[in-house]
């Protein structure tokens, strides 16, 4: 969902030349070749899919951190404090949580083949946690369903209230299929905060009803959103999600909770295999019968095309694989450049 009005010139980069920028600049600000490596991998998968909220405009806050302190770029790694048959419990030392969930995903989905299901818990990340969809991509990739929960920083203010508590609170589910999987990926708010983000770099405004301002009014000024906070989608039912969200992303892997429980952000993912249950090929047999009735159904009037979560990302995303490239507004690559 873009949040934000009027779209600016942008500039074309080829993929690799993204990822280079991204890698230069990361490692400039302090972090290890492999944490550079996996934090812009989750940047550029962002890019392709056109999810401009959670891609390079991301680097500026990252590296500002990093060199602050606020993100550990030591030599020391994310470890493992809990470890069951069917979960694992990691620490993520205050590393950001595009690192730290890779990481995680390398061990979960071989240790998922031989429980079956696996709930994996992540504490004390450091800033966000990245385009969750990517994750969920992976495991899809794998034959493995992916059901998570993060909490995060952002301010989202829960339905009634003029105070922002929790983060955008995604929730996220990847389903493998014969060919594009089914990706739901959706935030509890009517924005993110990379919308503010990219709105305040490209200097665009807000849509209307969809931030507040530190005094609890409608502003479609993405510093003043900044200042008081994001709305939820679907008014008390976006609330309640959100706050689930943060019980389990938060509370159940020993991370921040509101700002009543201390601590970094959380991240909590289930993965299952299908097979536990079902022959596979059945099973994604009776995904395509569903995605084909859903997209043979009647169209509403001005509708050409009915999609299922996560196809349209997919399409752009090997468009943009085919045309190698990736676009970028010039207020953003004047403001990366000058990370150099």
């Amino acid at each position: 969902m873009d949040c934000s009005i009027s779209a600016k010139i942008k500039l074309i980069m080829k993929i690799q030349q993204a990822t280079d920028l991204s890698n230069k600049i990361l490692q400039k600000a302090g972090f290890r070749t492999e944490e550079s490596a996996l934090i812009t991998q989750n940047l550029i998968a962002a890019e392709l899919v056109e999810k401009k909220t959670h891609g390079l405009v991301r680097l500026p806050k990252i590296a500002e951190l990093a060199k602050s302190g606020s993100i550990k770029v030591n030599n020391d790694d994310i470890e493992i404090i809990s470890e069951h048959p069917a979960s694992i419990h990691f620490n993520g030392k205050s590393k950001p949580g595009f690192y730290a969930i890779y990481k995680s995903l390398e061990k979960a989905v071989d240790k998922v083949k031989q429980s079956g299901i696996l709930a994996v818990g992540i504490k004390d990340l450091a800033y966000a946690s990245g385009y969750i969809g990517n994750y969920a991509r992976l495991a899809t990739e794998q034959n493995l369903i992916y059901i998570g929960f993060h909490n995060s920083p952002g301010g989202l203010v829960p339905f009634g209230s003029t105070k922002d508590l929790w983060g955008t609170n995604p929730i996220t589910i990847g389903i493998p299929t014969h060919n594009i999987p089914v990706i739901l990926d959706m935030a509890s708010s009517q924005c993110t905060w990379g919308d503010l983000m990219v709105a305040k770099t490209e200097g665009r405004t807000l849509k209307n009803a969809v931030a507040i301002d530190r005094d609890g009014n409608t502003t479609i000024d993405p510093v003043k959103a900044m200042e008081g906070g994001i709305l939820p989608i679907a008014g008390h039912k976006g609330s309640g999600l959100a706050f689930v969200v943060e019980l389990l992303g938060g509370g159940l892997s020993n991370s921040r909770i509101g700002g009543s429980v201390k601590g970094g952000w959380g991240s909590f993912y289930i993965l299952i295999d299908p097979i536990m249950f079902r022959d596979l090929k059945d099973f994604k047999d009776e995904v395509q019968s569903a995605i084909n009735e859903l997209k043979s159904a009647p169209k509403a009037k001005g509708v050409n095309e009915i999609f299922f979560p996560g196809e349209q990302s997919h399409i752009k995303r090997q468009k943009n694989i085919e045309n190698d490239e990736i676009k970028i507004s010039d207020k953003l690559m004047s403001e990366l450049e000058r990370l150099l």
